[in-house]
């Protein structure tokens, strides 16, 4: 669904007055309604030309898988020219729900054990496309009576490289008119654009930052992650504690943990050293095996100790609970299959 302005927009080049949008956007956002027919307030004549020039989703959903216990679903979605993107939505048992979106049809960077990175890039999502993948869960839980809580921008592609759409994506989720999320419950993560973060110092939509770091040190963070030869690690600290001494916000850090390569006590006691007295706070990700070859998720012994690690030096740590594996929920891995037809 278009922002307000946008919208208005439309509906003026239709000759229909503002106060329509307002009708349409309450009914889409507040009563849950997903077709322009379902709302009795407007001129059936009217209903034609609305559709076609300002359609309620920019997305259509093709393929939704949920996991036996019922907490997490994905959904497989085309865009208008037939692109694969996904989201996941992600039911927790103390009643939040947390959607996690895509900015990108497939990803130009290319890290090594990511699902989306082994998919040619297509190109950045439109803002409207980025915020209909809510509003697609969010219908589907206000029939239950319950309501989207959290938005993460942690699903295929880099956030930072669409930064445009993407901070109008979360100002259109997060306007009172539309589905009315607070800021400080969306998350913007990045793998090391630094531009991306100087230019969300200056937001004055005062979202989260997450970084995924998944190494901490520069040799070990190329060899993973290649943006990290375009963004060293030195650059990307001084980065983020510009950002965390002008906004006084606590960054989060995503660290996935695979076996043999960053998980070692060595990693643990270099990552506690890189975050010393940072406003901080680091997410040990269980990796959500995507068959790619030579990479497999640490043992949860070795999770544990990890963690361990980093408490005893001071360092605020949880492990993240895992979600989804038996439905494909990591990032890129449904649309990847699309790709290659082994759905």
């Amino acid at each position: 669904m278009l922002a307000k302005d946008d919208l208005f927009m439309k509906l003026s080049e239709l000759g229909i007055p503002s106060y329509r949008g307002k009708q349409i956007m309450h009914a889409v956002y507040k009563e849950g309604v997903n077709s322009y027919e379902q709302i009795t307030t407007l001129p059936r004549e009217m209903l034609s030309g609305l559709q076609n020039i300002c359609p309620i989703f920019s997305l259509r959903p093709l393929l939704m898988k949920k996991s036996k216990d019922g907490m997490t679903e994905k959904c497989l979605f085309a865009t208008s020219d037939d692109k694969r993107i996904e989201s996941v939505l992600m039911n927790f048992k103390d009643g939040r729900h947390s959607v996690c979106v895509s900015s990108q049809v497939g990803c130009q960077l290319g890290c090594k054990f990511c699902a989306t990175g082994t998919m040619k890039f297509g190109r950045n999502l439109s803002y409207e496309e980025i915020a209909d993948q809510v509003l697609y869960f969010a219908q589907e839980l206000h029939l239950k009576g319950e309501r989207v809580s959290n938005i993460i921008y942690m699903g295929m592609g880099e956030p930072f490289m669409n930064y445009e759409n993407v901070m109008k994506s979360a100002l259109l989720i997060n306007d009172k008119s539309a589905l009315g999320i607070g800021a400080r419950s969306i998350t913007i993560s990045t793998s090391g654009i630094c531009e991306g973060i100087e230019k969300l110092t200056e937001e004055p939509l005062q979202v989260n930052l997450a970084v995924s770091l998944h190494a901490p040190n520069q040799p070990l963070r190329e060899k993973i992650m290649p943006i990290a030869r375009k963004y060293d690690l030195a650059k990307l600290m001084r980065a983020i504690e510009t950002y965390i001494k002008e906004t006084h916000r606590r960054v989060s850090y995503e660290y996935v943990m695979l076996a043999g390569i960053n998980d070692g006590e060595k990693e643990a006691r270099e990552l506690a050293a890189l975050v010393k007295d940072q406003l901080c706070h680091i997410n040990l990700i269980p990796y959500n095996a995507t068959g790619i070859a030579g990479i497999t998720g640490s043992e949860k012994k070795q999770i544990r100790a990890f963690r361990d690690v980093l408490k005893q030096a001071g360092v605020e740590v949880t492990i993240r609970v895992t979600m989804g594996q038996e439905i494909d929920a990591a990032c890129g891995q449904l649309a990847n299959k699309a790709e290659k037809n082994t759905l």
